[in-house]
C-alpha cells in the first residue's frame, strides 16, 4: 500500500474518531439524568432542582453524586440536600437526613458520601 493510501485511511478513520466524538454521547450525561429521574421519585418531588452533580466511579460500579433543592416534608418546605443514586442500583438512592424512601442514618450517608462521593474524585 502506498504512502498516499495509508494517509488517506489515516484521516478517514481520524475524521471518523473525532465525529463520534463530536456528535456521541457521555454516558455520563444519560447516568446522571436518570439519578436526577430517581431522586424525584424518591423524594416524590418533580420539580426539585438539582446542582453540583457530578459521577463518581465507572460506567458499571460508579454513582452520581450531588446537591437537590426540593419540597421535602408534609409542609413542603424547600431544602438543599445532597444525594447518591448508585449506577448499578445495589443500593439506595440515597439522600441525606433520609428524606428519600431509602431511609439511611445520616451518619451512614457521610461514611457513604466520602467513601463513595469524595474519595471516587467529588469536587465540591
Amino acid at each position: 500500500m502506498g504512502r498516499k493510501s495509508l494517509c488517506a485511511k489515516g484521516i478517514v478513520i481520524l475524521g471518523y474518531i473525532q465525529l463520534s466524538a463530536c456528535n456521541g454521547h457521555d454516558w455520563r450525561e444519560s447516568v446522571i439524568a436518570q439519578a436526577e429521574d430517581k431522586i424525584r421519585q424518591d423524594i416524590s418531588d418533580p420539580a426539585a432542582q438539582f446542582s453540583r452533580v457530578q459521577v463518581t466511579g465507572d460506567a458499571q460500579t460508579g454513582q452520581t453524586c450531588g446537591y437537590t433543592t426540593a419540597s421535602v416534608g408534609a409542609f413542603g418546605v424547600q431544602h438543599t440536600l445532597r444525594f447518591i443514586v448508585y449506577i448499578d442500583a445495589t443500593a439506595g438512592p440515597f439522600v441525606e437526613v433520609g428524606a428519600g424512601r431509602h431511609p439511611i442514618s445520616q451518619e451512614d450517608f457521610e461514611r457513604d458520601w466520602q467513601s463513595d462521593c469524595v474519595n471516587e474524585g467529588y469536587k465540591s
